[in-house]
């Protein structure tokens, strides 16, 4: 049975680092993604709903049952969670067999081993993880955690040991697993790709602030803070300044000021995805928009793709000419773009 989890204005201050106040919430059976960069506090966060952390302020519902608030903490091995770490964290005398069926003495030898046929692992049923590849212990990890059924699942960059070629593999196995078993599932990643495979909904951390939240499709399409842009699209978000008439000053020339955003204190980032953007060689044409330094190009469906150094940012860009890396392009725009806050502002509710 899967159970809701609900988190609310949950706080925790460490060595200078602070986490929030931040609340979200996730469904039965839901599948959320918290992403950001490394030192966002993403783990901190896992930490906290496993019960291996505590914060100091807000709380942690699992169900029907408060996990951790003022007044009550709950210790790990009463949450109904199943934890997946970053190295496995395996027992090392233990055969995979022996994972499971000490993990879930419920299962019989033979359930242990059709489950360990399915994340293909038959073949090292009778082996220990120091004799296992990485990918290897990392699936072992996996069902380890699923085979006593928990309620939650708990994933903290559950791929990180595990090799490129071999990612779809795991992404499908834990899937299907969870989609099986109607697991509400929580990952930890700083990889976009492997967030937007896994999980329904995401939650962008940055420094500990909550900088935005909702469904992966909505955040993609539609983001509403320039940080969200950068991590999920790796959009180029060029600083602006207020214009004396009330406009905003971009690279590319004035441009009128976003509905709903009128504080001249916000700091705007005018934000330029892949398509965005065309490049000529400065020898070719003049104009007004900025010019920067080709660092690569690389033939495309149509013409070529090019990423170009302007100021602290990398463009990306298009041109129906190759272009040479090291020399100057001026860069134009081909469609309407837009024009965000980096993040937040202070104000501005984070859930």
């Amino acid at each position: 049975m899967s159970l809701p989890i609900a988190v609310t204005e949950l706080g925790l201050r460490r060595a200078g680092f602070a986490l929030g106040p931040l609340s979200f919430a996730v469904p039965a059976g839901g599948r959320l993604a918290i992403v950001g960069p490394s030192g966002s506090g993403k783990t901190t966060l896992l930490r906290c709903l496993a019960g291996l952390e505590r914060q100091d302020q807000g709380s942690i519902r699992i169900g029907d049952r408060v996990m951790a608030d003022a007044s009550t903490f709950v210790p790990p091995d009463r949450r109904q969670l199943g934890l997946v770490f970053q190295d496995g964290a395996l027992w090392p005398h233990m055969t995979a067999l022996q994972h499971l069926t000490f993990a879930a003495p419920q299962l019989d030898r033979s359930a242990a081993m059709a489950l360990l046929e399915r994340a293909g692992l038959g073949p090292q049923a009778h082996k220990k993880p120091a004799a296992m590849s990485g990918g290897e212990a990392q699936r072992l990890g996996l069902l380890r955690s699923l085979a006593p059924s928990p309620a939650v699942l708990l994933l903290d960059e559950p791929l990180r040991s595990v090799d490129v070629h071999q990612r779809d593999a795991m992404v499908l196995l834990l899937r299907t697993l969870a989609d099986e078993r109607h697991l509400t599932t929580v990952l930890v990643t700083h990889d976009r790709d492997e967030a937007l495979a896994l999980a329904t909904d995401l939650v962008v951390l940055h420094d500990g602030r909550l900088v935005e939240q909702g469904p992966a499709l909505q955040l993609l399409r539609q983001p509403a803070c320039a940080f969200t842009a950068a991590f999920l699209q790796g959009a180029a978000c060029l600083p602006t300044t207020a214009a004396a008439d009330g406009r905003v000053d971009t690279p590319f020339g004035p441009m009128p000021r976003p509905e709903g955003l009128a504080d001249r204190a916000l700091d705007l980032r005018l934000v330029l995805l892949p398509g965005d953007t065309g490049a000529v060689a400065t020898e070719a044409a003049g104009g007004p928009g900025p010019v920067g330094r080709i660092l690569s190009t690389v033939p495309g469906e149509a013409g070529y793709r090019l990423r170009i150094a302007l100021g602290e940012q990398i463009v990306p860009a298009t041109a129906a000419q190759p272009l040479v890396a090291g020399q100057l392009a001026r860069l134009s725009l081909l469609r309407p773009v837009r024009l965000l806050p980096w993040q937040q502002p202070p104000h501005a509710p984070h859930a």
